[in-house]
């Protein structure tokens, strides 16, 4: 596999905030599993062995916080339902952020935030 070079990876992102969405959320278990705050990728990858019609939808939230010269995205993992709908699936208190697609594969997404250790992507504002 070729290493992703993360600014031009970056300057895709930045490129497609405009088509990030706020996600949908879902209230999910599965016997006596239900998903954990701050696990998204754990939680998705395991609601999607549970459940095959769901497919797992690696992406970013996107941060563009008044004051600040620059813009974050972190990793983030929802789920694509039958229905067509991007869906939220883990537990959060904390205030929705839009979403974007990273358009990765599986593969490349874990290379980039698992083994490189982007899980945050910083970028300048311009």
């Amino acid at each position: 596999m070729v290493e992703l070079d993360i600014k031009k990876y970056a300057n895709k992102l930045v490129s497609k905030v405009d088509q990030a969405k706020f996600l949908k959320h879902a209230v999910i278990e599965n016997g006596d599993w239900e998903p954990q705050p701050n696990y998204c990728h754990h939680n998705v990858s395991l609601w999607c062995q549970l459940r095959p019609e769901y497919i797992p939808v690696r992406g970013w939230l996107y941060f563009d916080l008044p004051g600040l010269n620059f813009v974050k995205f972190v990793a983030h993992s929802a789920v694509k339902a039958p229905d067509g709908e991007f869906y939220d699936i883990t537990p959060s208190e904390t205030k929705d952020y839009p979403f974007i697609d990273s358009e990765l594969s599986e593969e490349e997404y874990a290379e980039l935030v698992e083994s490189r250790g982007f899980g945050k992507i910083v970028f300048p504002k311009t």
